[in-house]
This record gives structure tokens, C-alpha cells and sequence, in this order.
């Protein structure tokens, strides 16, 4: 486990909280008016901003009244690992002291302001409520701040094209028919399952319905949940390997009239966001829930990701703690406590098979609007396994690369899956893809006694289907192995109820000298009741010579 906090989800967004007020429209140093003034000429904006932590000093810093501020000034020094002599953190140090508290503290022959600035006539902060709260107990956030600025300053903000300051300033289109802010202020919250979501769900009783196809059929792919390293740099490892650890960063939104969370000026209701990893699955499978990276513990067990202001019409970014190692541990459990076992995994062990996988993270926002509106359709109550395409409080990440070679002899790849039972009744599995037909061939693994339980058809053959006695390797041992002769047959599964969770493979057969770069897309499995598409997973094809 890492040993530091994160900068940017742990000490920056705490930064933000408490050395701001948080307005609609403007909030000291986090103002929304920019270009024009915000404090003292410095900006908690974004971490990106040239007048914010990494940045200087704006030409509005002389006009911050009683102090001498000058423009270029360094909240930060360059190249300087010494807390002490990096004004923020001096400044912000010295406001918790015993009072009575001085006006300014001296830096590097600079006189900095005191933060928070110590109020008259007792020169203590004691109204500095958040500040004072967030340096309490055994974690301090002064001491977090201290510690990351002696360890090199390490910036971790996402930066996921998709996640990053432009990306998220994107206004999301209004909900028609929300009410006037004259009429009620009402917050709208989502985690973002496309980009530009909007959080509007079919069938969620909004005036003007979306449609069925606002939320795109493969959800799992498109969702703006992304795995980053320790740096916030996109991550997209083909397997996940002990001794790894991951963020995993998640587009959350509020389509609402108004703000919401600990920090907004009306409403103060505070939001909590959670996050669990599954085994790699086509509907769900046993999960555990992920360590919020919100904790100025690195090594807490805080599940609940708070996030302390949520603007109305904008997007931010929550993150939480991946570390292989300990998901693993814990799915190994959930799935042991779930009866799952060699039988039902093809003669593997739990940890070879998830070894062999990859993981599905869903994130989900468990709280944080005062008058909940736009129920999902059906009005089921939200959990892990609600749906994303309905529930706009929720969205997952079912996304595993799948790396090819161009030369060679032909190949077979595997990628292992879990598939439970979904509603009641029969589920099929579909594949959906755009690959040529002369090079690529499907099969699906199945454990012999799952496949003769729950797929082998009563009388005749599988349509679409056949069962493969040639194949070059098998993902597990006690397999029967079906290849799909006919391109978009279902693979029809029999109701599983008693026996929730079983697990397969998806293999690919290619051959090398067909591959043509153009034409590679996603492979997308969906598992569907009755009622339509419950769920899936997607393999991103990548080429490698």
C-alpha cells in the first residue's frame, strides 16, 4: 500500500473546502467569474491554473486589502522540498497555533498573509470550522501537506483526456422541465455512464423522456471510469499483477438547479460516493467495496468518498484506491462465501482464476440530494446491481484490453468471466463486433457440469453453436468448448438460480496475416433476460508485433 495520501483527491480538495466560501456564482479562491479577481491573486480553481498552488500570484494580488501581496509571488517553490519554506504551507501552518495569531508570516523575505486570515479582536480562526476540522486527530492535513511537499510534490490530478480541468468545465445540457430555480432548488446527481451524460435516464419521469437509447447499449465501455497510476496518468494493463496499485477515477455530475454537499452555501447535505471491484463478469458477480482516496489515511479502510461541494451543472472527479494485491484477497472471499470453487470454475483455484481475469469496478453516489427527483423506471431501490442504463446514480466499468499478435501461426486467447443468474428465467449471451469473418472465429468455455446443466439444449443442437474438439488450448481444464458458427447467435443460458454463479471464457481465434488494424473494434459480450440487455463486458482489441 502506498505510504502518502493522494495530493489531489486528500489534500487539494480539502484545501479547497476549507480556505474558500462556497458561493453559486464566486467563491474566494475558487471563483467561478475568472478572469476577473479571486483572492489575494490566487486560485484553488483547479490544480492546473497558472495562478493556483503550482502556478503565481495573478495581477489582483497588490489589491488584496492590508497585506503587500505582489504578482509572481510562489505558493510553491520550485525545486524546494522544505515545508517551511513554501509559503502555503507556512501560512496555512501558522494559523494553528495558539492564538492570539499574527497577520502575516515571512517566507523566503516575503510577508504572506496568515490562512485562515485570523479574525478580529481575538486573532484566533476559530469560524474556520472545516480548516479546524481537517486537522484533528492522529491525520492531520498539515501534516499531509508537509509530508508531500518533502517527498518531491508528486501532482496526481487526473489526467485522463477525459477527466481533465477542460474536459470537466463541459456543461452538460439542462434537464427540460426541472423546475425554475424560483420554484424549488434541486440538485440532480449522476456518475457519468457516456461523455457529455447528462444524467437523464429513460423512464425516470422527467417531463421529456430521452428515449431508450439515451445511455449507449454498451454502458460498460463508454462509462467515464478510468484506471490511472499514481500520477494520475491513464493505466490500461492487459493483467492485473501483485504488487500493483491503481486509482480508479470516476466523472460524477449534478444536472440540478443548485449545489449540494458539506461545502454549498444552501443545502448543506453531504454527498458520498462508493466504488467496489467484481470479477470480471457479464451482470455481476461476488465484489468488495474500494478505500476512498478522500483519506488523509493511506492506509484507512474509508469506503465513503466525500465529496464536499458539487456545483449545479458541472462535473468532478472521485477516486479510490485499486491496490491488486487486496482486492484480489478480498474477491477471493467474496466469491469463496458465494460457493464458488474449482466445480464451478472449470477445475481452477479462485486465485488462478482471477489471475487469469481482469476485475469490473462500478462506482456509485450513495447520498447527497435533499429531495431525491427522476427515479430510476421501476423504482427499484439502488445497489451494486442496479442498472446503469436506468439509475443514473451508478454507472461500471467492464472494459478488459485484449493484445494481438500480427505475426506468427494462428492463435487462441482467452479471457475469463463470471455469469450469474439475471432476473428470472433464461439469459442468453450475444457477441457484437465488426471483425472479418474469414479471420476470426468465437468460442465460449463452459465447466462440463454448468454446460450440461444450463446450456446443452434437451433436444437437438445448439442454433449458431457447436461444440469445438479442436481447439489449440483450453482456458481451464474441465471445459467444453463451444464455437459460434453463425455471427450473432445468443447463447442461450437456463435459469441458475440455485446456483448463482458460474464461470466461462470468451475465446479469440485469429489468424495473424488477416489482421487489419482498420477494421478492429471492441468485442462486446451483453447478457440479456426478457426484459432486454442486464448487462456485458467488452474486450479492447490492441495489436502488438
Amino acid at each position: 500500500m502506498a505510504s502518502d495520501p493522494s495530493f489531489y483527491y486528500a489534500i487539494f480538495k480539502k484545501l479547497q473546502t476549507a480556505t474558500a466560501w462556497q458561493y453559486e456564482s464566486e467563491a474566494g479562491h475558487t471563483n467561478l467569474l475568472e478572469p476577473f479577481e479571486v483572492s489575494g491573486g490566487f486560485s484553488l480553481r483547479s490544480t492546473d491554473h497558472p495562478n493556483g498552488i503550482f502556478g503565481s500570484l495573478s495581477a489582483f494580488a497588490p489589491t488584496f486589502p492590508d497585506f503587500m501581496l505582489q504578482q509572481g509571488w510562489m505558493p510553491l517553490v520550485p525545486g524546494n522540498f522544505v515545508p517551511a519554506e513554501n509559503p502555503l504551507w507556512a501560512l496555512l501552518a501558522e494559523s494553528l497555533k495558539p492564538p492570539p495569531l499574527p497577520a502575516t508570516v515571512t517566507v523566503n523575505g516575503q510577508a504572506w498573509p496568515v490562512m485562515p486570515k485570523p479574525d478580529f479582536p481575538d486573532h484566533d480562526i476559530a469560524y474556520a470550522t472545516e480548516w479546524l476540522s481537517f486537522n484533528t486527530g492522529a491525520h492531520r492535513l498539515i501534516d499531509a501537506f508537509a509530508t508531500w511537499i518533502a517527498n518531491g510534490k508528486a501532482d496526481d490530478t487526473p489526467k485522463v483526456p477525459q477527466l481533465t480541468t477542460v474536459a470537466l468545465s463541459q456543461i452538460p445540457p439542462a434537464i427540460p422541465g426541472l423546475p425554475d430555480p424560483g420554484v424549488g432548488l434541486f440538485p440532480v446527481l449522476f456518475v457519468a455512464s457516456m461523455g457529455g451524460d447528462d444524467g437523464r435516464r429513460h423512464g425516470d419521469g422527467e417531463p421529456q423522456d430521452p428515449g431508450a437509447n439515451h445511455v449507449p447499449a454498451n454502458y460498460w465501455a463508454t462509462s467515464q471510469i478510468y484506471l490511472t497510476d499514481a500520477m494520475g496518468n491513464l493505466a490500461n494493463p492487459a493483467t492485473l499483477e501483485s504488487g500493483q496499485e491503481f486509482y480508479v477515477a470516476a466523472k460524477i455530475g449534478n444536472n440540478g438547479n443548485w449545489a449540494t454537499g458539506r461545502s454549498a452555501y444552501s443545502q448543506p447535505t453531504k454527498i458520498f460516493v462508493q466504488a467496489a471491484a467484481f470479477g470480471f463478469n457479464s451482470s455481476f458477480s461476488p465484489g468488495t467495496l474500494l478505500p476512498s482516496l478522500h483519506d488523509l489515511d493511506p492506509q484507512g479502510a474509508n469506503v465513503n468518498y466525500e465529496q464536499y461541494l458539487l456545483r449545479k451543472k458541472s462535473y468532478d472527479v472521485v477516486g479510490f484506491r485499486f491496490n491488486v494485491d487486496t482486492v484480489f484477497k478480498n474477491l477471493t472471499k467474496a466469491m469463496t462465501d458465494q460457493g464458488l470453487g474449482p466445480a464451478q470454475l472449470g477445475g481452477l483455484e479462485i486465485d488462478a482464476w482471477l489471475k487469469a481475469s481482469h476485475a469490473c469496478v462500478k462506482v456509485m453516489i450513495v447520498a447527497g440530494e435533499p429531495v431525491p427527483l427522476y427515479p430510476p423506471a421501476g423504482g427499484a431501490s439502488l445497489t451494486f446491481e442496479s442498472d446503469p442504463s436506468k439509475d443514473r446514480h451508478i454507472a461500471q466499468k467492464n472494459l478488459m484490453p485484449f493484445d494481438m499478435t500480427v505475426s506468427g501461426a494462428k492463435k487462441i486467447k482467452w479471457a475469463n468471466f463470471i455469469v450469474a443468474q439475471a432476473g428470472t428465467g433464461a439469459n442468453a449471451l450475444t457477441l457484437t463486433h465488426r471483425l472479418p469473418a474469414d479471420g476470426f472465429r468465437f468460442h465460449i468455455a463452459v465447466p462440463t457440469g454448468a454446460y450440461e446443466r444450463y446450456v446443452k439444449p434437451k433436444n437437438g443442437a445448439l442454433k449458431g453453436w457447436e461444440v469445438a474438439r479442436d481447439v489449440a488450448s483450453k482456458p481451464f481444464a474441465d471445459a467444453v468448448i463451444l464455437r459460434q458458427t453463425t455471427a450473432g447467435a445468443p447463447l442461450p443460458v437456463a435459469a441458475h438460480a440455485k446456483e448463482r454463479f458460474f464461470g466461462m471464457s470468451l475465446g479469440l481465434e485469429w489468424e495473424p496475416k488477416k489482421i487489419r488494424t482498420s477494421k478492429l473494434g471492441d468485442v462486446a459480450v451483453a447478457q440479456s433476460t426478457r426484459e432486454g440487455v442486464v448487462g456485458g463486458f467488452s474486450l479492447r482489441l490492441r495489436v502488438t508485433k
